[in-house]
């Protein structure tokens, strides 16, 4: 693993606990590249389990199963999407203590952080679980396909808390300067899930609740595992003090609460989309469902680049050298064109494949290949509001982060997708998404360009 640290004009580059100095002379790209292609590993794991669930689900040649699955998904995002906000807030809160050379407050901060995700998750999963019928009929689930998702969702969330457990045992190992432990616990989860899913869905007959419980098992595995390497490997244990948790749990809430509002917007324009997609049918929610599992694996590097580039803006920050900040932006546009034309080529050219491998047929194989055809320039200028976001919250500029993600998932997707299914019928849900990337992408990028200069400006000027 490399970590890029400006200092005195001189880049560090560490590996393996040794540090050589070197100038950059234009070496952002490498950096840009090697850092993120290290955290699309542990992503592509992550996004892999809930592609064998489908794989295998789609050879019981039932559409309405894999319907099904698209819908419960959908709800799960929102899920996740809490157990991505605590993740941060692990990783922050711990991450500054470590920093100031406080253990034995980063070590009371990682167990509050635990407690609180525990609980929080467990309260968020009940709420779902008891309200399940009622979030699928609002997003349009029905007859069969409602049934299915049902059945999934009744057994997978109770398993809410572990996937917290090992998102924010990720973050904290990685804080930990373990970023190959937590690729190794995602790695170990989605083995168990390929090895249960064949089982427990052909050998047992379980079918869409096989499926099910080998995601609560690989979350489990996730989960446990992270913790085994955080209470072994580096000896993390603390008391809890209730008394602690309360004064602990202001930061975590002022960094959590943030995040998770954030990370929500995305999992509401899916599902608005799902939501408009089964009004065209089973067979076209089978097809949302196959690309909306396919495209994370193939794209994962673009979701990566966001979390691998956050450091050295941070660092090249503070130190106040802006050329760098910037170059560190186009590069990462650079990287993020360059990868998705060529993923895009695969995908395209794979169209076929997915299509037979997935047994998909009719309405089904017309989507897939219908997305093959835009989803390149779909992930690109995404990739672009990605990487200006993680800019703008590394830079002291967290409410404009906020405001595009909330910005892209309402005015940049409703009306986007409403006129294009107006115009051109089930394609304009993929297409008309894929023009709001496009549109807010290039906003946030051409504000972050115009932020760093501002920022540049202040300080030529106060020098």
């Amino acid at each position: 693993m490399y970590v890029a640290v400006w200092v005195n004009g001189k880049v560090l580059i560490k590996h393996k606990d040794k540090v050589e100095a070197k100038f950059l002379h234009g070496s952002i790209m490498r950096h840009v590249v090697i850092l993120t292609l290290t955290s699309s590993i542990g992503l592509v794991s992550l996004f892999a389990v809930d592609l064998t669930d489908l794989y295998f689900l789609t050879l019981l040649n039932d559409q309405s199963i894999i319907a099904g699955l698209g819908f419960a998904l959908s709800i799960m995002f929102f899920n996740m999407s809490f157990s991505i906000g605590l993740s941060i807030a692990m990783s922050a809160t711990v991450a500054q203590k470590l920093g100031e050379k406080k253990h034995a407050l980063a070590r009371s901060l990682a167990l509050d952080n635990f407690v609180f995700s525990i609980l929080c998750t467990a309260m968020v999963a009940t709420v779902t679980w008891v309200f399940k019928l009622e979030l699928l009929s609002m997003i349009g689930a029905s007859g069969p396909s409602l049934e299915h998702a049902r059945n999934y969702l009744a057994i997978i969330l109770p398993s809410l808390p572990f996937l917290a457990i090992a998102m924010s045992g990720g973050a904290l190992l990685r804080a930990l300067g373990a970023p190959k432990l937590s690729m190794l616990t995602m790695l170990a989860g989605a083995s168990v899930n390929v090895v249960l899913d064949p089982i427990l869905i052909f050998g047992f007959d379980l079918a869409v609740e096989g499926a099910a419980i080998a995601s609560v098992a690989a979350r489990v595995t996730v989960g446990l595992s992270a913790l085994y390497f955080i209470y072994s490997k580096f000896d993390y244990s603390a008391d809890f003090e209730y008394k602690s948790f309360t004064t602990n749990l202001k930061k975590i809430l002022a960094i959590a609460l943030p995040a998770m509002a954030t990370q929500l917007s995305a999992p509401a324009a899916n599902a608005y989309m799902t939501f408009e997609m089964a009004k065209f049918g089973e067979s076209y929610m089978s097809g949302w469902t196959i690309t909306g599992r396919i495209a994370p694996v193939v794209f994962a590097v673009v979701f990566a680049v966001s979390s691998a580039i956050g450091p050295i803006y941070a660092q090249n920050y503070g130190a106040k050298n802006y050329r760098r900040v910037e170059e560190i932006l186009y590069s990462s546009c650079l990287f993020i064109t360059g990868y998705c034309l060529i993923a895009w080529s695969v995908f395209y050219y794979c169209s076929e494949y997915i299509v037979t491998g997935f047994g998909a047929s009719g309405d089904a194989a017309i989507f897939i290949k219908l997305v093959a055809i835009w989803i390149g320039p779909a992930f690109i200028f995404s990739g672009f509001l990605f990487v200006a976001n993680t800019a703008f919250n590394n830079l002291g500029y967290p409410l404009l982060a906020t405001v595009f993600n909330f910005a892209k998932a309402s005015i940049g997707t409703v009306p986007f997708v409403l006129f294009g299914i107006n115009q051109i019928g089930v394609g304009g849900v993929f297409i008309g998404n894929a023009a709001g990337n496009l549109v807010f992408g290039l906003i946030a990028l051409v504000s972050c360009f115009y932020v760093i200069r501002r920022a540049s400006l202040k300080t030529i000027i106060n020098v």
